[in-house]
């Protein structure tokens, strides 16, 4: 198996077109994720950035967008053609890489200001690796900003459950501490189901940590009454926070 290929690439290449259309039009990403984490990278121009798991490059458009130089990176070649035409269409100019998040090897050392891992690193089978190509590719000083589903709450076995009425009652968590792989659909129009991974908090600290990464902020992030009104779905973020995001600096 190279580099480039293991589980999770192979999963996500397979059902590439059903999640750039879940994409495009999904509210939390949309709508609550992105903005997230727009705001938590600030100021972006004249920065070089790598977006880590760019999908189709929605992300990697808004930052060449706010003046970043930026490099998208995904495993699935898909992914890349769309990213690549999209990108062309709006007149914008990303470097964009099929790479998998472990092995990065088109890509220089100390390349980059800023990584951006957005909702992709929950999803990597060998997250140890591309954490060590996160730091491999960061200069000194240099910051990786990741959002993932909140661990606490993404054991495959947790749930809300439902009053007599249908309204949701409490969220139930068990088995926290197995880590587990099983394929989801994602949502029933997908044609195939990907791998999805569940690891406890410690597993995404520990190699950051090890690695001598300062974490500068961790956000659970609850949801505005702008937003409630946005989508009826962001009600349960008032209630457990789904997505964890957190910031670290490279020595």
């Amino acid at each position: 198996m190279s580099g480039r290929d293991d589980s999770s690439t192979r999963s996500w290449n397979a059902i590439a077109d059903d999640w750039i259309a879940h994409a495009d039009t999904n509210d939390y990403r949309n709508h609550y994720l992105m903005p997230r984490m727009l705001a938590m990278l600030g100021d972006v121009a004249g920065k070089c950035v790598l977006d880590l798991g760019c999908g189709e490059g929605g992300y990697a458009r808004e930052l060449t967008r706010r003046g970043a130089s930026v490099t998208g990176v995904d495993g699935s070649e898909r992914m890349i053609e769309v990213a690549r035409e999209r990108a062309r269409a709006e007149g914008l100019s990303p470097r964009f890489i099929v790479a998998n998040a472990s092995s990065l090897e088109d890509v220089v050392n100390q390349a980059f200001d800023v990584v951006v891992a957005a909702m992709s690193l929950m999803d990597v089978e060998d997250y140890s690796g591309a954490i060590a190509e996160v730091g491999r590719v960061l200069r000194p000083g240099g910051e990786l900003a990741m959002s993932i589903t909140h661990p606490c709450f993404s054991a495959p076995v947790s749930r809300w459950t439902r009053d007599a009425a249908g309204e949701i009652d409490v969220f139930i968590v068990d088995r926290y501490f197995d880590r587990s792989v099983w394929a989801d659909p994602i949502t029933p129009r997908f044609r195939a189901p990907v791998l999805r991974r569940h690891r406890p908090l410690e597993d995404y600290m520990a190699p950051l940590l090890g690695r001598g990464f300062v974490l500068k902020e961790f956000l659970e992030p609850s949801v505005t009454d702008q937003e409630l009104r946005r989508s009826r779905r962001f009600r349960k973020l008032a209630r457990i926070p789904y997505f964890l995001f957190l910031r670290w600096r490279k020595p």
